[in-house]
């Protein structure tokens, strides 16, 4: 039988028109031919369904041209493989997703404070040992490690610091210590340590099955350098040891110091970013069993995405319980979520080649 090739276009038009925001040309152009990423495949050319693009050979390079009028159908953005569509490639494979706050008052928090209350919870019911958190160290903001393990300590560490911590060092040493049921607040980063620790056959929480860990990822488009921020906010006329708060959101890098709030749109402090970051694809911290952060949430509320049964136990019981309230979020707000991701997904594409 002849393969019926327009047939099936017209089949992914629909699919793609019924569930997925639809990208012209333009910003495949954009992204992915004129960034050089493109692999010269030729399925953008191939599976145009008007024949809209044509591939050139410029300087020996097969490059995907428009000369056409595209229909912004969408094929070639969402099947080309160098960028990032499905939803498991930008926010990870969850089970659902959430607008919630803590209920109780008290202590440290960012956004809705759910991770936070999560821990304290578990040390206050014994169904954690400790929990491993970033807290300011002498130098503000400069983070040390906690091992908690009262609800009071938890409380008190609330707040996100946005320079890399050895959090994966502090929960070894939490289970020397004994601890066998820990808790880990980590970026994607960290995350991605402690699964590799899971997974791999010689990794130490694949050998010991007597330790326990539940990870609380946090969501997060970048990281900084503590010398280069530090300059960055001194450039700025601000002293970072007077610095009350930091926070990213909707693009903007704000800080507060006593009485006035200062912000710039975060791309601004990429002089101040810790290069690892560069490499990172992940926003949500897909190896998570339950990811928190503000993005698609209204202001004093965390978004949070649980992606396993651990992480649906832990947070359902603590909604039975009244320690934090929450509803389902709306789908156009995971949308955002996702394309936020998309724009971290592919901003190292934008890095200078290494060839």
């Amino acid at each position: 039988m002849t393969p019926d090739v327009e047939g099936s276009l017209e089949i992914s038009q629909e699919w793609l028109k019924e569930n997925t925001k639809r990208y012209a040309f333009k910003k495949l152009e954009r992204e992915i031919i004129k960034t050089e990423v493109c692999v010269e495949c030729g399925l953008c050319v191939a599976n145009c369904p008007v024949d809209a693009i044509t591939g050139e050979r410029v300087d020996n390079k097969y490059v995907p041209q428009l000369t056409g009028k595209c229909t912004s159908c969408g094929i070639c953005y969402a099947m080309c493989p160098r960028t990032k569509i499905l939803p498991e490639q930008l926010l990870g494979e969850y089970k659902t997703i959430w607008r919630a706050k803590r209920t109780t008052e008290g202590g440290k928090r960012q956004d809705g404070g759910v991770a936070t209350a999560l821990m304290a919870a578990g040390l206050r019911k014994k169904s954690l040992d400790a929990a491993v958190v970033a807290i300011q160290g002498e130098n503000p903001w400069l983070p040390e490690t906690l091992i908690a393990t009262t609800e009071e300590e938890v409380m008190s560490s609330g707040g996100t610091i946005y320079t890399h911590t050895p959090i994966v060092a502090g929960m070894m040493k939490a289970f020397r210590e004994g601890d066998s049921k820990v808790a880990v607040v980590g970026t994607a980063c960290n995350l991605d340590a402690i699964t590799r620790l899971q997974i791999h056959t010689a990794g130490y929480l694949s050998v010991d099955k007597d330790a326990d860990v539940t990870k609380l990822g946090l969501f997060c488009m970048e990281s900084f350098d503590y010398d280069r921020l530090k300059t960055y906010l001194k450039d700025n006329g601000i002293d970072i040891q007077k610095v009350t708060r930091m926070a990213i959101a909707g693009g903007k890098f704000t800080v507060s110091d006593g009485d006035e709030q200062h912000e710039w749109p975060v791309k601004d402090l990429d002089v101040a970013a810790a290069k690892s970051c560069s490499y990172c694809h992940d926003l949500t911290a897909k190896n998570a069993d339950i990811s928190c952060g503000n993005i698609g949430s209204d202001e004093g509320y965390t978004t949070v995405i649980v992606r396993t049964d651990k992480g649906e136990k832990f947070l359902l019981q603590c909604v039975k319980e009244g320690l934090i309230e929450a509803e389902p979020l709306e789908e156009k707000a995971i949308r955002i979520i996702g394309n936020v991701a998309r724009s971290k997904a592919t901003k190292y594409y934008k890095m200078k080649p290494v060839h």
